[in-house]
């Protein structure tokens, strides 16, 4: 058994409008080969929880499941895909909570942070120091991070569902006032490791110097690609037309899931 794991939540729910399954078999199929050619364990979450009404609090749930198994822990969204080639990102900190700034909507940050400000009222959020929970490193010690997160929609459940559909999102500012409110010791990793959103970075462009060369930019610049930021209803056909392109990259990883993909 490794002793770092990546884990994933997708999870098929009557709240959601479209199937998580159909594009998260794409995120599965790169993170598992990166994960088997990098000696490092992957599991996903696909099962609800019934003390939750929305999937993504599912995320919370880790050390439920694993307990202290695991000396470093990945949580990445299932809208996200790894670079074959990508560095091993659990070589890159010893006991930080490390994830990526999140600049991609300011009036939509504000007025998340208004939102749930009620829940920390003696935190204040930083616009310019605010982070995408999508993707994010951390240890077993930061096991008290997950739980006070529970602890919070345990004792919050209506209104924290009831705010969850006012457009502020459900988990992302939550964690932020969560790991700011217990003064957990932080390491910001560049946009390489959650690149999004691609479409207003212009990564699905090309060097249209290199003649032949269309490889699209956030292939040749980035690590972590995370399909998000558009409509959701592109998610799958994105993610699709990255592994019809890249599949035979990773194909070398025996995996039946796989078959019909490439």
């Amino acid at each position: 058994m490794s002793k770092n794991l990546i884990y994933m939540v997708a999870v098929n729910h009557e709240t959601s409008t479209y199937k998580n399954s159909d594009y998260a078999r794409f995120a599965k199929l790169s993170w598992k080969f990166w994960c088997k050619r990098n000696n490092v364990d992957f599991i996903m979450i696909d099962r609800h929880h019934d003390r939750y009404k929305f999937p993504v609090w599912n995320k919370d749930t880790i050390f439920d499941i694993v307990g202290d198994t695991y000396d470093k822990i990945g949580y990445v969204d299932s809208d996200s895909m790894i670079h074959w080639d990508a560095p091993n990102p659990f070589d890159l900190y010893t006991d930080e909570w490390c994830w990526s700034k999140d600049y991609s909507n300011l009036r939509w940050t504000y007025n998340s942070a208004n939102y749930y400000q009620k829940f920390y009222p003696d935190v204040k959020l930083d616009l310019y120091n605010y982070y995408s929970s999508a993707i994010k490193f951390f240890t077993k010690e930061h096991k008290p991070i997950f739980d006070g997160l529970i602890k919070l929609y345990e004792n919050n459940s209506a209104e924290l569902d009831e705010i969850a559909t006012w457009g502020g999102g459900k988990v992302q500012t939550i964690c932020n006032y969560e790991v700011q409110k217990q003064g957990i010791k932080t390491k910001e990793f560049d946009i390489r490791w959650n690149m999004f959103p691609m479409h207003k970075r212009e990564m699905f462009g090309y060097n249209w110097q290199d003649g032949d060369d269309k490889t699209p930019f956030f292939v040749k610049y980035s690590y972590i690609w995370h399909f998000t930021g558009f409509g959701i209803e592109q998610r799958t056909e994105m993610m699709r037309r990255t592994w019809e392109m890249y599949g035979d990259k990773y194909a070398n990883y025996p995996e039946k899931d796989f078959k019909g993909l490439k």
